[in-house]
């Protein structure tokens, strides 16, 4: 009588088999390529060998951002921002000062101007001391004449100004006159006639005086200039209070 073996058996010993006949297959694949399911470079796949190369931020493979320990960028140089100072190399020993401003002009025009003083003018008169009415009277005065102040360097400027004597006012005591001149003793230039004498007056004369009126400018030269040539407020200068004695001549009749 045969005795019929459970199917079970077979089952198992089928499955063994083919475990047999499979493992030499499984041992052929590469452990790398296992995990790419067979297309290397494929979404959550890493090609055989390609290195993953990390973000500078740390965030993993695909990242750009996010704080890590990427390269540190240097401070700017002295009075630049953040912005300003990208792609500004640093000077060995530490950043270069920033070159100072150019110095303004007009305060060198002014500085200039403290260099040289202007003329106080004499009054002279011809007769001198004391004249008489209805005698020309020649005025003059000393002092006028062209002035230049020193040269002022600052920077890449030369700043230099110049006073031009334009005109005489006279206060004549009587009158006022204005010459365009320094006047002269011959009296072609500038003169005056009274009127009437100084009798008057305080002290018996009239106090005189002269006034230059000064016209000022100044020029810059170099690079740094705000401005070649410029001009300044008339400047007057006034001389002494001069005494001026005015008479009358008198005439006599024989009768």
């Amino acid at each position: 009588m045969s005795v019929q073996k459970p199917a079970g058996r077979k089952v198992a010993s089928g499955a063994i088999v083919a475990m047999s006949l499979l493992a030499p297959l499984l041992t052929a694949v590469p452990a790398d390529a296992a995990p790419c399911g067979g297309k290397p470079g494929s979404f959550g796949c890493n090609p055989k060998n390609v290195k993953t190369i990390p973000s500078d931020g740390g965030g993993g493979s695909g990242g750009g951002s996010g704080g890590g320990s990427g390269p540190v960028a240097p401070p700017p140089p002295d009075g630049l921002n953040p912005n300003q100072g990208v792609g500004v190399a640093p000077v060995p020993g530490g950043n270069a000062p920033l070159a100072p401003a150019p110095a303004n002009t007009l305060q060198l025009v002014e500085e200039a101007l403290t260099t040289r003083l202007l003329p106080v003018p004499t009054a002279h008169t011809a007769p001198k001391g004391t004249t008489y009415v209805r005698v020309k009277t020649a005025l003059w005065v000393d002092g006028f004449h062209v002035v230049k102040t020193d040269p002022v360097k600052a920077g890449d400027q030369i700043v230099q100004a110049t006073a031009t004597p334009v005109a005489v006012l006279w206060n004549l005591g009587e009158a006022t006159k204005t010459c365009n001149n320094a006047g002269s003793e011959d009296g072609k230039a500038c003169n005056y006639t009274y009127q009437r004498s100084s009798a008057r007056e305080t002290g018996g004369a009239y106090q005189i005086t002269a006034t230059i009126k000064w016209d000022i400018t100044w020029t810059c030269e170099g690079g740094d200039c705000q401005g070649n040539n410029g001009t300044l407020p008339q400047q007057p200068t006034t001389s002494p209070l001069t005494p001026l004695t005015v008479g009358e001549i008198q005439t006599t009749t024989n009768q």
